[in-house]
């Protein structure tokens, strides 16, 4: 194994035991020192890769982000509708959170966190740019930027009343959240319920797994 490989390893081995860490028992409650216990090294090789528990979420939170991205893309491969295709990603990643409340908690550590919003911000409008290039060529990158900061801000609201109250009921909160965000893109209503209603089918049809969180 070479240097660089044995870094990885170490590097990975941290972001796997921190990813289980904050599922069991929140990321509040998770301490550095469980980490380094619970990935078997030293205070001095995990501090060489990540300056603290926040910086390791962030990681957490890039990786999961390119899991949504992936896993949706996956499932309508063959759609070229991009209402479908940011619908299903931000549903998935809905069902989840109010699933999971661990979940919940650490997407909204995460939201509460300008470090790693500001990851989530820029990914995010690259994204939205992706899907979206070849039906809104009228938009330049700032156009997919302060729609992204939109939805950012509608997503923290809604994880923060899971996390907090639950008073809305499920399909209720994701149709709702589906529906503000493609408004954003100046979507017509009559196309996002019918995306809505598509969104649902995909979901129901291929029984999707918590693939982000894993144990």
């Amino acid at each position: 194994m070479t240097r660089e490989q044995h870094r990885n390893k170490i590097k990975n081995r941290v972001i796997s035991v921190s990813r289980i860490l904050f599922i069991q028992q929140g990321y509040s409650n998770t301490t550095i020192k469980q980490i380094i216990k619970g990935a078997n090294i030293t205070t001095g090789s995990l501090y060489n890769f990540f300056k603290n528990k926040e910086d390791i979420l962030m990681h957490i939170c890039r990786e999961v982000f390119m899991n949504a991205v992936e896993k949706s893309d996956s499932l309508v491969s063959n759609q070229k509708d991009p209402c479908i295709r940011l619908s299903l990603e931000i549903a998935m990643q809905l069902y989840f959170v109010v699933k999971y409340e661990r979940l919940a908690e650490i997407y909204l550590a995460a939201y509460k966190s300008w470090q790693i919003s500001t990851i989530i911000i820029q990914m995010g409008t690259e994204r939205n740019r992706e899907i979206f290039k070849d039906h809104k060529k009228d938009f330049i990158y700032e156009d997919y930027y302060i729609r992204t900061l939109a939805i950012k801000g509608i997503l923290h609201s809604f994880v923060d009343e899971i996390v907090n109250n639950k008073k809305i009921e499920l399909n209720r909160r994701i149709d709702s959240i589906i529906e503000l965000i493609l408004l954003i893109f100046n979507i017509p209503e009559e196309q996002i319920k019918k995306c809505i209603k598509k969104t649902h089918k995909i979901l129901k049809k291929e029984k999707v797994n918590a693939y982000s969180f894993e144990i």
